[in-house]
């Protein structure tokens, strides 16, 4: 079997309106459910950022795009599959309430799938303003999925796709593939796996230059009540996009603090 790479080459960003299926097509892409939250669970929609790695692979028995799968054997043959590359994802909340995650999210990816259900109207709320924040960032390696269209008949799946077209004119994602997929049925997944590769390239990163880390989110590792002796710090997740970490290396959080003093304002870095 061929050895799986631990270390995922690119972040990929799931973006899109509530409800439109993205943490659903991650879990197809990966196996894991990245809502885990306690609330999310509950309420059935994502908070927080969820991440998931997923390994894409070729099949050497079939020819693009049916080759391509996340299986480690082939479906119609006894055969392994090869490794492509294993990618992150980053699952973006499309709850209009929690844009400010989505752009925290957005800091750290390479690429963007833009989510958009078939069943709805294009565009709905979130679907415009988080391709909207792609624009602004400078994200424009996108692959838009027309996700639940084996919920619609033939004119109607039609009809969305020429609102989505009509909708992406102009923006980062103008020249996008639109790959229709039921990320329920698991449908079409081979096609959405080849339009990724062929749209969302691996960045270069420089080894050699000073490390530098976009955080994305952070975690309280101490118990409610415990007193400042007692502190232990917290724990940062986001995306190594230069250099090295090495244990026992200084790190500065940056922008740091805000400090006035004689009049003036300025910013110390936290070390």
């Amino acid at each position: 079997m061929t050895e799986t790479p631990t270390q995922p080459e690119v972040n990929i960003g799931l973006v899109g309106h509530v409800d439109h299926g993205k943490t659903t097509l991650v879990q197809a892409l990966s196996g894991s459910w990245t809502d885990q939250h306690s609330e999310e669970m509950k309420r059935g929609i994502s908070i927080r950022l969820g991440y998931a790695d997923a390994t894409f692979r070729e099949c050497p028995e079939e020819e693009r795009p049916d080759s391509y799968t996340v299986e480690e054997t082939c479906e119609d043959h006894d055969v392994e599959t090869e490794v492509v590359r294993t990618v992150s994802f980053v699952d973006a909340p499309g709850h209009e309430t929690l844009m400010a995650t989505m752009l925290s999210g957005a800091a750290i990816m390479d690429g963007a799938v833009l989510v958009v259900s078939a069943t709805e109207e294009v565009p709905q709320a979130q679907t415009e303003e988080h391709l909207m924040a792609l624009d602004i960032i400078g994200i424009d390696n996108v692959v838009v999925a027309q996700n639940k269209v084996d919920l619609v008949d033939r004119e109607r799946a039609q009809e969305n796709y020429r609102q989505i077209r009509e909708f992406v004119e102009g923006t980062v994602a103008e020249d996008a593939p639109i790959v229709p997929v039921s990320a329920g049925q698991e449908v079409n997944l081979d096609l959405l796996i080849q339009a990724i590769e062929e749209e969302i390239p691996t960045p270069d990163r420089d080894e050699s230059e000073d490390p530098r880390m976009y955080v994305a989110r952070s975690f309280d590792i101490n118990r409610p009540g415990t007193t400042w002796e007692e502190l232990s710090g917290g724990v940062v997740g986001g995306s190594l996009v230069a250099g090295k970490l090495r244990k026992g290396d200084e790190i500065q959080l940056r922008p740091g603090r805000e400090v006035e003093q004689g009049g003036q304002t300025e910013w110390r870095s936290i070390e």
